[in-house]
């Protein structure tokens, strides 16, 4: 990913100005001399560069352009979120709908409302600004609702990962020091497991009806024992509540996305003000969505890409969304159609699972002209597009806590995004070279200084750091060393800072960039972020003095890694009934500990694993293995059954069928 030779261009031009300018000669002839001195300086690779990409570039900067002047207006005038969404009802009107959800339809004016009555009850428990409340519910309009809310009293929500457990989620909890939390009727059974034994110092906790949390707050049909949300909100006015006053910081926390970061358990990732406002605005403009489109955003709305890069386009552009409480890969297109949807929203995993379903008339009955998400895999790109006629595919690269945000404008089959090579430096994402083994930076034994790639060659995508600039800003994370641990020095100068993304990546001589893996502790599974230190902790309790280690292997036809846990035995010989028990033992403390995502779906047992001279385990090595039972038969290898939910030894017919996709993972 080096930069382009900017010597023959400098030369070009200098020459066209002496000529013309200093020596009175004609402008024609002036160009023809200096092109001919530009060719042989090596200026044909900037001719072709400049001209595959210009167009390309154009889009680019303007869109570049658009949402920096977003960003500016929010700075000059700080408003706030409150402020913002105000301006949203006004100009669609609060009769326009907003949310369709099942059989519900919200619109603006009863968004507002609702988000009133949240603002004002949350005042009236004493809550102000800077104080955090907690949100453990499944998607529905409420949910948006809440957080909304909660912002118009300066409070910030911290969305929660419904698919969380017992450590994980008490983690989640405490995290944040937050005064309340309001728990989806759905999830009270598993918030109680943690809270019965737990002191999670929370003020108040709200048990909410997800389905009676109605716009119009009639809740005749909740419970006593589900609804003491519902009946307090019922009792408090839809009247605007006190405008928060105006200050210069749109850096103002508004909400916070848990992230896995690099390792440990999940981390909560700072949303301010500003940064919503940047992830809405750059994906309106990326894309191209319009004000009159209809968004189907099936995503968790506690994640990034449905909570903030869907949902922010009602909230902030006017646009109407469509959102389920649960993804139906059978009612994707159905509601596309039933809602007449212009754009949808994606996970790579989608776009598998629907390529799995048998044809359907309403394959391309939709109006779908974009569909755009992250983890689309270019084996099956194409075929998604033309099974269900959909003309663009917005690929797009970033998490909620980075600033190397890229993203595929211009529909290049398999790229994430791409970074300019005619305006090299303009937006300073670049690929450095690194250890594969270590996964730290090779840097240059003379300057101290990390190398770049060369193009199509695998390396880790960092991006510059700056406190000025919204696209350079790194918000980082609640804790503070869990932020440090994100940022690389002396990158390309001695004391410059650098966003350090944690994936492997290449850059083409046109500046596209591909997607390769995953670096670090993490790896990507069902749309989820896995950290391997957090399920090695459960594995670690399950296999006492053992020694065991976790990563992600990957599975033909399908996105992201499968987890594996492997286990030395380090020369116990077990019979059948105590390797039994063994595994049955750690596939009870998965179950009990960890997300339905994170458990690993294969182990292996083997005597050694391979290490380091400084005694670390050599993952690379040993996940390289995958999980062919014909590699290292000595070893035994186990999967877990998605229909028995029990482990069973991997032989080569169950190899053969997992390898088929008979089931469906």
């Amino acid at each position: 990913m080096h930069s382009i030779n900017w010597q023959p261009c400098f030369v070009f031009h200098l020459s066209i100005f002496a000529l013309r300018l200093l020596l009175k000669r004609p402008l024609f002839e002036s160009i023809v001399a200096s092109y001919l001195l530009y060719i042989p300086l090596g200026g044909w690779r900037y001719q072709r560069i400049f001209i595959l990409t210009i167009l390309r570039d154009l889009v680019g900067l303007r869109c570049l352009f658009m949402v920096q002047l977003n960003i500016l207006w929010l700075q000059w005038t700080g408003q706030n979120f409150s402020d913002m969404f105000k301006y949203t009802v006004k100009k669609r009107g609060p009769g326009k709908v907003a949310i369709y959800f099942e059989d519900q339809v919200w619109t603006f004016g009863q968004l507002d409302a609702y988000s009133n009555k949240v603002a004002n009850y949350l005042a009236k428990c004493g809550f102000k600004r800077g104080d955090i409340l907690l949100l453990f519910m499944n998607s529905c309009p409420a949910y948006i609702g809440i957080w909304l809310g909660a912002a118009k009293v300066g409070v910030a929500t911290g969305l929660i990962n419904t698919n969380l457990c017992k450590g994980s989620l008490i983690n989640c909890i405490k995290t944040l020091n937050a005064r309340g939390i309001v728990v989806g009727s759905s999830l009270k059974k598993t918030f109680e497991t943690v809270n019965e034994y737990n002191d999670l110092s929370l003020e108040t906790i709200w048990i909410a009806d997800e389905k009676s949390s109605l716009p119009e707050t009639a809740y005749s049909n909740s419970t006593s024992s589900t609804c003491s949300w519902n009946i307090a909100l019922a009792q408090v006015p839809h009247c605007t509540p006190i405008p928060l006053q105006r200050i210069a910081n749109s850096r103002e926390h508004l909400i916070y996305v848990y992230t896995s970061g690099t390792t440990g358990l999940p981390k909560a990732a700072i949303v301010t003000n500003l940064r919503y406002t940047l992830m809405v605005v750059g994906t309106k403009y990326s894309f191209g969505i319009k004000q009159s489109d209809i968004i189907y955003d099936p995503l968790p709305l506690y994640h990034t890409a449905g909570g903030i890069c869907g949902v922010g386009q009602m909230l902030l552009n006017g646009n109407t969304i469509v959102i389920r409480s649960k993804f139906s890969a059978s009612q994707f297109w159905p509601d596309c159609v039933k809602y007449k949807c212009t754009v949808a929203q994606y996970i790579g995993e989608i776009c598998r699972y629907l390529l799995c379903q048998p044809v359907r008339p309403t394959d391309k009955q939709h109006h779908v002209r974009i569909a755009f998400g992250n983890g689309l895999r270019p084996q099956i790109w194409k075929a998604f597009q033309e099974r269900f006629n959909v003309k663009q595919i917005g690929e797009f690269y970033g998490a909620t806590e980075s600033n190397a945000n890229i993203a595929n404008m211009d529909n290049k089959f398999g790229a994430v995004g791409y970074v300019s090579k005619i305006l090299d430096g303009f937006y300073p994402c670049y690929i450095i070279k690194i250890d594969v083994n270590t996964k730290e930076p090779i840097r240059d034994p003379v300057t101290g200084l990390c190398i770049l790639c060369e193009p199509n060659e695998p390396g880790h995508l960092v991006a510059r750091i700056g406190s000025n600039n919204p696209f350079r800003m790194f918000d980082g994370y609640v804790d503070s060393e869990a932020s440090k641990k994100k940022i690389i020095r002396n990158v390309l100068h001695k004391g410059d800072l650098w966003f350090a993304s944690g994936d492997l990546m290449c850059c083409d001589d046109l500046g596209y960039i591909y997607f390769i893996d995953r670096l670090g502790d993490t790896f990507r599974w069902h749309g989820e972020n896995v950290s391997t230190a957090e399920v090695e902790r459960v594995l670690d309790q399950a296999i006492g003095t053992l020694t065991g280690t976790v990563f992600g292997v990957s599975i033909p036809g399908t996105e992201g890694k499968a987890g594996m846990a492997a286990i030395a035995l380090e020369g116990l010989k077990l019979n059948s009934t105590e390797e039994e028990n063994l595994v049955h033992r750690i596939n009870k403390e998965f179950t009990e500990h960890l997300p339905p995502y994170a458990r690993p779906i294969f182990l292996r047992l083997c005597q050694n694993l391979a290490m380091t001279s400084t005694f670390k385990i050599r993952k690379t090595e040993i996940s390289s293995l995958g999980f062919d039972p014909t590699i290292h038969p000595g070893d035994h290898v186990y999967f877990l059954n998605p229909k028995t939910k029990v482990y069973q030894i991997v032989n080569q017919q169950l190899f053969n069928d997992i390898n088929n996709d008979v089931f469906s993972l």
